[in-house]
């Protein structure tokens, strides 16, 4: 009985997919031809207000007219002479013996290193820390890479043109002013982690970052 009393229910009532009335497909057409052309204004809107950043300008001017400078071969071994003679005095202060291309130390555990890495495209440097274990096992970083670079150390900067860390010779061969903080990060910061790791097995597991700077 109960049967009966719904299925005539539900004859008597209309199916909404006969009655609906249609939407209007101009009103639609309409509706979405002005969500495009407001989106459209946003974005010519955003992209006339927006200015790239100025250093990643003036290094990018400053490198096109290094790349047609005759001279900047010569400037650019000048930097890296200064950079390396910088990066020695750091390394012997903290035990590091300078090999042909490198600076390396020996420990319980294994043997650290550094080296000077220039860039392919000439322009600019980086400092890379290498640690070679006696085990075979490779932990943290080292199980990513065979080093790890300088820029690691810096805090982090949202406005920066480049990579942390990088040494750009013109900068360099300008002023050897421009050594001074990667050298000061290297010495307080990053060779400490690193010669850690000729005693410490636990040493990977240490931030890059402690204290002040980790909170930039």
């Amino acid at each position: 009985m109960l049967i009966v009393q719904w299925l005539r229910a539900l004859r008597r009532k209309p199916a909404a997919s006969l009655h609906e009335t249609p939407p209007d497909q101009t009103s639609l057409t309409a509706a979405d031809d002005h969500i495009r052309a407001e989106h459209a204004a946003l974005y010519e809107e955003a992209r006339a207000n927006w200015q790239p950043n100025q250093a990643f300008i003036d290094n990018g001017v400053r490198m096109h007219i290094a790349a047609n400078d005759p001279a900047f071969p010569a400037k650019r071994e000048a930097a890296v002479k200064a950079i390396t003679a910088a990066m020695d005095k750091v390394a012997q202060a903290h035990g590091l013996t300078k090999k042909a291309k490198s600076w390396a130390k020996s420990g319980p555990l294994g043997t650290v290193s550094m080296h000077l890495q220039r860039s392919r495209y000439g322009f600019e440097c980086y400092i890379n820390l290498g640690f070679q274990p006696l085990s075979e096992a490779s932990h943290g970083p080292w199980a990513q890479d065979d080093f790890v670079r300088l820029g690691r150390f810096f805090p982090t900067d949202l406005t920066a043109s480049g990579e942390p860390g990088a040494l750009i010779y013109l900068d360099v061969h300008e002023d050897t002013a421009a050594l001074t903080g990667p050298m000061q990060v290297l010495e307080s910061r990053a060779l400490p982690w690193l010669l850690a790791h000729l005693e410490n097995p636990d040493a990977w597991r240490a931030p890059f970052l402690t204290g002040p700077a980790a909170l930039d």
